[in-house]
């Protein structure tokens, strides 16, 4: 059951997987997406399905240059008007992709470290931090207010001294559990597809996310949303028990010392308050 809407701060996964991305944020009167990688149309539909409206979003933070992730960025920033950040390095990709309509220069915000949001509260902090994934200048976001944080981390090849910095302390994380090991290895994928995605700057298998979710549990985060599925090599319940039996060989009860979630890959998952 989806905890209710409304409330100050909310988390809200619109959908989490290879064939798209977008995830709301509300900070109090600040909303925002992270990511926009499928229509405009599934975006206004999910929002209005938690009483929110797509015109009122503030911006869009962009974490990396591939289409699952950045589809429909300068189709909002055109309609609505909404600006758009991200990285120097993925706008260097992302306004040369013939498959993305181009963001015009006034909703054009380029970061080189952290972005510098306009017009946020002093209450809302929002932090980028590299990750390691095969798309230049890759980056996910932790979100600071008052006195809370939430953070998106994805498309990780493995978890950096940068991702964990970043993620630590936490209350809730979007992490990525993509893919099941022996699934990937006997699975569909031609050889080089399979080592992309097992590398170091590919995606995160669900035994690393396990891994990595008792080490977030052991500094306080008591949220952890499993995200970025893979449709052909993993599967919700793959992911769900082996991050859990991570969680428990560690010494932690899921579902009393940390809540573990599952953020759907076609469809808008619970909207959680943070």
């Amino acid at each position: 059951m989806a905890e209710p809407a409304g409330a100050d701060a909310l988390f809200y996964p619109i959908a989490s997987g290879s064939g798209g991305n977008a995830f709301f944020v509300r900070c109090g009167t600040v909303s925002f997406l992270i990511d926009c990688g499928i229509s405009m149309r599934r975006v206004k539909d999910a929002l209005e399905a938690i009483g929110e409206e797509i015109s009122e979003l503030s911006f869009i933070l962009t974490t990396h240059a591939h289409i699952d992730h950045t589809k429909c960025v300068g189709s909002m920033a055109c309609r609505y008007g909404i600006p758009v950040y991200a990285s120097r390095g993925t706008w260097e990709i992302v306004q040369n992709d013939p498959r993305v309509k181009k963001v015009p220069p006034e909703y054009r915000r380029v970061f080189d470290a952290s972005p510098d949001v306009d017009g946020l509260p002093d209450s809302v902090r929002i932090t980028a931090f590299s990750t390691p994934h095969d798309a230049y200048d890759s980056v996910g976001y932790r979100i600071d207010y008052a006195g809370r944080a939430a953070a998106v981390a994805t498309d990780l090849g493995y978890v950096s001294v940068d991702v964990k910095a970043a993620l630590y302390g936490a209350d809730l994380v979007l992490l990525e559990s993509n893919h099941d090991l022996e699934m990937l290895e006997r699975g569909p994928y031609p050889d080089f597809l399979k080592k992309r995605v097992a590398g170091n700057r590919g995606h995160l298998s669900n035994l690393a996310a396990g891994r990595f979710a008792a080490e977030l549990a052991a500094r306080g985060t008591t949220r952890i949303v499993l995200g970025h599925l893979s449709d052909k090599n993993n599967t919700p319940r793959l992911a769900f028990e082996t991050v859990e039996r991570e969680l428990r060989r560690a010494g932690f009860d899921p579902g009393r010392d940390v809540r573990l979630l599952l953020a759907r890959r076609e469809e808008p998952s619970d909207a959680l308050v943070w």
